[in-house]
């Protein structure tokens, strides 16, 4: 039994690799991956390398992004902090230049990284711009990211148009089963306490609200600030496919936009999002994972980060469970709880619905604008 433990992970990591080194769909791409140091960022980067495929490894720091591409087997190991805008400035100005079309330039932008506050938090953690840290990391800095990186996917990509992929999560649907996971609400942007839309125009509301949180006039929530960001991710979604995808907005059978996908990952209690949960509650977490592993909710990392290079490189042309056959622009790829499949062959597929404010027009826009008020652009 001992043997088998110790073995089993090593098994399934070599068989899911292999599995996705046969069904890789496009040859030869350039692809960026924020947070691949570790999770499913690592596991992604790990497989698109061994599928040949070129992968700039955006990491906090120099370290995890020397760990990365020693991890991943290669790759290109650069820093991108997303708590500070002046990082991420600094990461696209240097990525821009690495990437040029004599080096194959760049086709996929991968926005992964992410971070979960501790549920017990009553004081939020500020980014280096004083902004609410989850809600800063989680979207603002892809926000500023995908912004200062557009122009250069749609002009250096040598594929037909370039792509950004966005790890969101089921946890944005306030009626689903992970929106009523963790923190006291659903995900929400109409009604919110702390940090979006109204409170995220200027840094003084955000200090004060800070404040307020402090002396307990107010409550912070990092369960659903983390439900919130997922929401924003969302919503950014849909808004960049209006303005970045091209003539044909929603058809995918353009030559002048970006192709703009998104996809819920699934359960992976063993990631290092879950660190800080884990923390609050070790017995809780534990037990809860043991348990969603016996029924079959949890997910291996391999499966996500499977899935994140099934995003990455998949062909938006071939055929798929839709009724058309075609992948639309701003699909969001999910799966069943139990599902184990990392394509649309075996059950990963974009027929999933969003939630009711994830299609909400209005909430998109005003988070745009709102957003890059915030970050400069």
């Amino acid at each position: 039994m001992r043997l088998l433990q110790v073995l089993w992970p090593t098994t399934i990591g070599v068989y899911f690799l292999l599995l996705a080194i046969t069904i890789s769909t496009t040859d030869g791409l350039n692809i960026a991956i924020t947070g691949s140091s570790q999770g499913i960022g690592l596991e992604a980067a790990t497989r698109l390398i061994a599928e040949g495929h070129t992968v700039y490894h955006a990491c906090r720091n120099q370290e995890r992004a020397n760990v990365a591409q020693q991890e991943s087997g290669g790759g290109i190991p650069m820093i991108c902090d997303l708590n500070d805008f002046t990082s991420i400035r600094h990461f696209a100005e240097q990525l821009i230049k690495k990437s040029t079309p004599e080096n194959g330039g760049l086709d996929v932008l991968c926005l992964n990284a992410g971070i979960a506050p501790s549920t017990k938090s009553i004081v939020p953690k500020l980014t280096k711009d004083g902004y609410e840290e989850c809600i800063g990391v989680n979207h603002l800095g892809h926000f500023l990211l995908a912004n200062l990186l557009k122009d250069h996917l749609l002009q250096e990509s040598s594929s037909n148009s370039g792509r950004i992929v966005i790890t969101a999560s089921s946890v944005h649907d306030p009626e689903g089963p992970g929106g009523a996971v963790g923190g006291k609400g659903g995900a929400t942007l109409v009604i919110y306490q702390v940090l979006v839309l109204i409170l995220l125009l200027i840094r003084i509301i955000i200090q004060r609200n800070y404040q307020q949180c402090r002396d307990g006039s107010i409550t912070y929530d990092g369960g659903k600030i983390y439900k919130d960001s997922k929401l924003c991710n969302l919503l950014f979604m849909r808004e960049a496919v209006k303005r970045w995808g091209g003539k044909n907005g929603n058809d995918n059978d353009k030559d002048d936009g970006l192709q703009i996908l998104s996809f819920n990952p699934g359960f992976i209690p063993s990631s290092g999002l879950f660190r800080a949960p884990r923390a609050d509650n070790w017995l809780g977490a534990t037990a809860f994972t043991i348990i969603a592993g016996v029924v079959g909710f949890a997910v291996p990392i391999e499966i996500g980060g499977g899935r994140l290079a099934y995003m990455a490189t998949v062909n938006t042309s071939k055929s798929t469970s839709s009724t058309d056959g075609i992948i639309k622009n701003g699909s969001y790829f999910s799966a069943d709880v139990k599902s184990k499949g990392t394509t649309i062959e075996d059950g990963f597929d974009d027929q999933t619905t969003i939630s009711m404010e994830a299609s909400n027009d209005d909430i998109a826009s005003q988070l745009w604008d709102i957003s890059a008020k915030i970050v400069g652009v």
